[in-house]
């Protein structure tokens, strides 16, 4: 859906859950996630020149990670997003990644 701030708006507050944004050409761009409010974690990205916007709302924090961990994995990694580098876990976490065999900082995709 376009990446508007009405759009955003009409995500609920204080939810988890895990986004993706792209350029308006249907390929996602940057892979996100929200371990306390999406919502807020959207409003952050508008205006970083993302035109399009997906979500999914998801009940555990380390759901969130490792969503993301997925997503990122499948749209390309670093070399095909905007990310800068693998998803980290939460703080104090040492929770790993599934879809690597390595740890979050050593991740090449």
């Amino acid at each position: 859906m376009p990446f508007t701030q009405e759009n955003v708006m009409r995500v609920p507050e204080a939810i988890l859950g895990v986004f993706q944004l792209g350029h308006g050409d249907g390929v996602i761009s940057f892979v996100g996630r929200a371990d306390d409010d999406l919502r807020q974690r959207l409003l952050d990205n508008l205006g970083k020149g993302y035109e399009e916007f997906q979500y999914a709302n998801l009940p555990w924090v380390k759901e969130t990670y490792e969503m993301q961990c997925r997503l990122y994995h499948h749209a390309g990694g670093r070399k095909c997003l905007d990310n800068a580098d693998h998803p980290f876990p939460p703080e104090g976490k040492l929770w790993r990644c599934a879809m690597s065999a390595t740890t979050p900082a050593m991740c090449e995709l």
